[in-house]
Formats: structure tokens, C-alpha cells, sequence
């Protein structure tokens, strides 16, 4: 028979057993793009592809890589890349590769390696973590955030590929880091589904949306007064266009863009929709459900 110490040790292995095992089933990272870090050995043209590269690798254990950098692929650090460098390349984990040694990758992003800076690249969800659950951000107001092509990004970074460049990290589980600086990747332009209905909606880079048509798929009555420049969403909801703070029940509610008309639509940040409805967000589908 056992003791009363020995029955509570063991319940209380049990229970560690039954956390971790829970903890581990809900960190399931599914990975969108992978890696690899070695020294450029050999550089030459692509002959299948105009202006591309055929870039032999070798990482610091000597298993050896081939990466193709087209045209489209974003180089980070330095303008060519020449033999002696250390980068790393990301690649699309989710496209099928051919099965041959050493492996083949088509590059996404290329990044020169330094020791001046921290450099990742990987799809960030709703909560700003990558993909492989390694590195989640918290942007302040230092950080500098800009598309591809330089000119400056201010809309929602959430379920977006972005290239980070910080400093230094927490030692938690995901590391935690607030970056220097943020490239925005142009995304696919995802579904927008409301309330179980798909919304033939155009997608904006910065991910503004159009209020009214969203809007009333979540069932409000949409009232639009000219002279104030006010919306209205029911009793409850008012906006202003060029106002950054929204009524929501008589309390305001700042959002990070203010609402605009564009071609005649008013078009509102994909935060305001989080502060009056349900949002799940992936880089396939933008689901808006009534709270």
C-alpha cells in the first residue's frame, strides 16, 4: 500500500505530466518560412533566369546549399553579395522542393549577416509572434516601420511577413523585443469573411477597410451625416472622419487611424473592428464576427 506522501507525489507528477503535455499541444508552430546561415563559396549566374544568382553555401557544421536569389528576392545588409559572406537565407517552407543533395532553395529574403544587429524574417500573427514561435515584437513608438520600398507603413502589422531588425531579447519562451525597425512584406490579399459571409471586399495594403459594407453584415444600421462628418452605427457607435477616438456606449475609444472618405467610402482601421466585434485573423483569411 502506498503512503499519503507517496499517492500525493505521484498526483502531483501526474498533474506536471498532464500541464506539460497540454502546454506542448497548444505551441504548435506551423512554420511558413525556414532558414539557412552559411559562408557564400561559389557565386555565378542562374542561366534558367534572367538577372538571377546560383549561390553555393556551406554552414558552420560543412553541410552544403544551393540558393537561387532571383530579381524578387529582398536582400538585406548590403547591396551584392560576394563570396566570404555570411547570410542567411529564408525560403517558403510551405512550397514543395525537389528531393536533391545538397538541397535547392529559392530565396525569399536574403540577409548579409553583422554583429551590430539581430535580423529575422517570418510570417508575425495576431499576437506579433512568428511562425516558429521564436520572437514575439512590442513595437513602441521608436520603431521605425516601412514597406519594401521605403516609404513609411502605419496600419496593422498583425498576420503580415516582417522583416525585424532589433537588438537585444528576453530570454523567454517566445523571446520578447522591441525593434529597431520593421519591413513590411506586401501579403496576399486575403478573404474577408463576416458573420459566415465571404465579402468580395478589395484589400488595402495598410489594411484599411471599407466601414459600410462590413458594417452591415454585422447587422448595423449605418447613418452617414454630411454636415458633421459623423457615422453613426446603430445607437451606439459614433465616428468622426479625421478623429482618431470613436463612441462606443457613450465611452471614447481611440483607434490608431482616424477614418477617411475615399471615392466616397469611408474606409477605418482593422483595429476599430477588434474594439466592436470578434476577430481571427491568418494570412489566408480576415473572420469578423458579431460579439
Amino acid at each position: 500500500m502506498w503512503g499519503k506522501k507517496s499517492l500525493l507525489g505521484f498526483l502531483l507528477i501526474m498533474l506536471l505530466v498532464f500541464i506539460c503535455e497540454s502546454a506542448t499541444a497548444v505551441i504548435k508552430p506551423e512554420f511558413h518560412y525556414g532558414s539557412f546561415t552559411g559562408i557564400v563559396q561559389e557565386l555565378e549566374p542562374w542561366v534558367h533566369e534572367e538577372g538571377a544568382k546560383f549561390v553555393f553555401l556551406k554552414n558552420e557544421e560543412g553541410a552544403p546549399a544551393h540558393v537561387i536569389i532571383s530579381q524578387a528576392t529582398y536582400l538585406w545588409g548590403n547591396e551584392e553579395i560576394k563570396v566570404g559572406d555570411r547570410i542567411t537565407v529564408y525560403y517558403d517552407a510551405r512550397k514543395p522542393m525537389i528531393m536533391i543533395y545538397p538541397p535547392q532553395y529559392s530565396a525569399e529574403v536574403v540577409v548579409v549577416e553583422n554583429e551590430r544587429e539581430n535580423v529575422k524574417f517570418d510570417y508575425f500573427n495576431e499576437n506579433l509572434i512568428s511562425s516558429d514561435y521564436f520572437l514575439q515584437l512590442k513595437v513602441n513608438e521608436d520603431t521605425e516601420i516601412v514597406l519594401k520600398e521605403g516609404t513609411p507603413f502605419t496600419g496593422d502589422l498583425a498576420a503580415k511577413d516582417l522583416l525585424v531588425i532589433y537588438g537585444a531579447a528576453t530570454k523567454s519562451i517566445p523571446a520578447q523585443t522591441v525593434p529597431r525597425k520593421i519591413i513590411v512584406f506586401p501579403c496576399k490579399e486575403p478573404q474577408i469573411v463576416v458573420n459566415n459571409q465571404v465579402l468580395n471586399i478589395p484589400w488595402v495594403e495598410n489594411s484599411l477597410m471599407p466601414l459600410r459594407v462590413i458594417a452591415e453584415a454585422l447587422g448595423y444600421q449605418v447613418d452617414w451625416e454630411q454636415a458633421a462628418q459623423k457615422i453613426k452605427l446603430g445607437d451606439t457607435i459614433t465616428l468622426t472622419i479625421g478623429e482618431t477616438v470613436f463612441t462606443k456606449d457613450d465611452h471614447l475609444i481611440s483607434i490608431e487611424m482616424a477614418p477617411s472618405l475615399e471615392a466616397g467610402k469611408t474606409l477605418v482601421p482593422l483595429s476599430f473592428f477588434r474594439e466592436i466585434a470578434e476577430i481571427n485573423i491568418s494570412d489566408e483569411q480576415i473572420i469578423i464576427n458579431g460579439s
